[in-house]
């Protein structure tokens, strides 16, 4: 079978205009991603103030299906047995202050425990990143969106990005999917498309590529 033909990425945000047009884009990629970070400035506001509900809190705002179970499970049981800990981690996640993102995205995750019975859970970069970006959603959604491996990489394969560098940690993954976006929202702007404008807007059309039957019928497909 011949590899999937090669997108441009002016294609590749043109494609879905139609779609991104027509609100069904809003209510199927950006409405709930845009309640979960309202949930989860309420948790921060919390955390910063180590009220005794954070952890509650955090974990109403986790309560989405951007977040992998498995590795939330893990979060939430090192916030049950060191506390302490875990407050101490999460407000310098979601501290007000300049220190740069991947520096505390790199910051927390030694922070988190391995779960002794399922030490995959919370291990390898993908789903660490996964789980993190979601929490930095609480910092602002539009600059820092959800994260996930599987549609980031077909974005890359789609639009012949090379994609992150092999043995790249969780914060290296994150700045490349950062930097795809910025440059999805440079090439709409070029063409004289009004989204998307910001990064969850881009994140979002990165994730319609899952239905692309959704805005276009024409989609690129392997060659017989």
């Amino acid at each position: 079978m011949a590899e999937k033909e090669i997108m441009t990425l002016d294609e590749y945000v043109e494609w879905p205009q139609e779609y991104i047009n027509s609100g069904r884009f809003d209510n199927d990629e950006i409405d709930y991603k845009l309640i979960m970070g309202r949930k989860l400035k309420e948790a921060r506001k919390a955390v910063r103030a180590g009220d005794s509900n954070w952890t509650a809190l955090v974990k109403r705002g986790l309560a989405n299906n951007l977040v992998e179970w498995r590795a939330a499970t893990v979060l939430f049981r090192w916030f049950k047995l060191n506390p302490v800990d875990a407050l101490d981690a999460m407000q310098a996640l979601w501290a007000e202050d300049d220190t740069p993102i991947l520096d505390r995205i790199r910051d927390f995750i030694p922070h988190v425990p391995e779960d002794p019975d399922h030490p995959t859970n919370f291990r390898g970069p993908g789903t660490r990143m996964r789980l993190i970006s979601a929490l930095l959603m609480a910092l602002d959604p539009l600059k820092y969106p959800p994260f996930k491996t599987t549609e980031f990489n077909n974005a890359y394969e789609i639009t012949g990005q090379d994609g992150p560098l092999p043995g790249s940690d969780a914060a290296d993954m994150y700045e490349y999917a950062l930097e795809f976006l910025d440059e999805l929202i440079e090439r709409a702007a070029a063409l004289g498309f009004a989204r998307p404008c910001n990064r969850l807007e881009a994140q979002s059309v990165v994730w319609s590529y899952r239905f692309p039957e959704r805005f276009v019928s024409d989609l690129p497909d392997a060659a017989e």
